[in-house]
């Protein structure tokens, strides 16, 4: 092996080439170089011994690509992929109708949510439902609850519960949240607030996911309630009899996926 000792490269003009021959190698500063070419997209790594190589950053066990599903279809494993992860929620339920003597409705449900690892080598597809979202109460009628989603048979989250509302001056009850199962973390949605008794008052705010959306119940005055405004979030009561509440905010599936 020939060793050149110089601190004067840096004096140098133009380019500076090392051409170890057969089996040589090239060692800079206690650093040995790579001898040949890596492929494309790989870079250099060390293996913190002072040899460096070429190799493919973000091998086995990296992200890969994500799919989102806002309503239902069929889950597909991309070639490579071996593990996914998936986050769901169920949709949030409506908010009640207003009631008389001013009495507000209560707001809807946040829907349940659940996170869950899968080990897809051997699937090759899954079938996604998507929970459809609570309707809004007509006056003096309570709202719909939301609809369950689910990934295959491997794990779901129920819909928020409808917020409450009746023919009487007394608080119109918000709906409970929904629930997660068969997930490594399961989440119960927020519940909805219940609407006042007696006078012109807000309606009760909507409970939220695992992704938020409930909506505030309106300032008085405001009339209908609003509609959960991110997956799984529950629509607010209405304000005052004759007055509808707000519709729920629909499930949603995301699947990141593994090589």
């Amino acid at each position: 092996m020939s060793t050149i000792v110089t601190d004067a490269v840096t004096a140098l003009s133009g380019n500076l080439a090392l051409l170890p021959e057969g089996s040589g190698v090239v060692t800079i500063d206690g650093l040995t170089w790579p001898n040949a070419d890596g492929d494309s997209g790989q870079a250099i790594v060390t293996n913190a011994s002072g040899v460096l190589s070429f190799a493919t950053v973000g091998g086995t066990g990296a992200l890969k690509s994500v799919q989102v599903f806002t309503s239902s279809g069929t889950w597909s494993r991309p070639s490579g992929i071996t593990l996914i992860k998936v986050t769901l929620v169920g949709a949030g339920g409506g908010g009640g109708g207003g009631s008389p003597s001013g009495c507000s409705g209560g707001g809807g449900g946040g829907g349940g949510g659940t996170i869950e690892l899968i080990d897809v080598s051997s699937v090759s597809s899954a079938t996604v439902t998507i929970g459809a979202a609570g309707t809004a109460g007509a006056s003096r009628s309570v709202g719909g609850t939301g609809g369950t989603t689910s990934f295959a048979a491997l794990c779901s989250a129920t819909g928020g519960v409808g917020g409450g509302s009746s023919a009487n001056t007394t608080a119109k009850f918000g709906g409970a949240g929904g629930a997660g199962s068969g997930g490594s973390i399961n989440f119960t949605g927020g519940g909805g607030m219940s609407g006042p008794a007696g006078g012109s008052r807000a309606g009760g705010s909507g409970g939220s996911s695992y992704f938020g959306g409930g909506c505030r119940g309106n300032a008085e005055g405001g009339g209908v309630g609003d509609a959960g405004f991110a997956f799984g979030g529950g629509g607010s009561g209405a304000e005052t009899d004759s007055q509808a509440g707000g519709v729920g905010f629909a499930g949603a599936v995301y699947v990141e996926e593994y090589s």
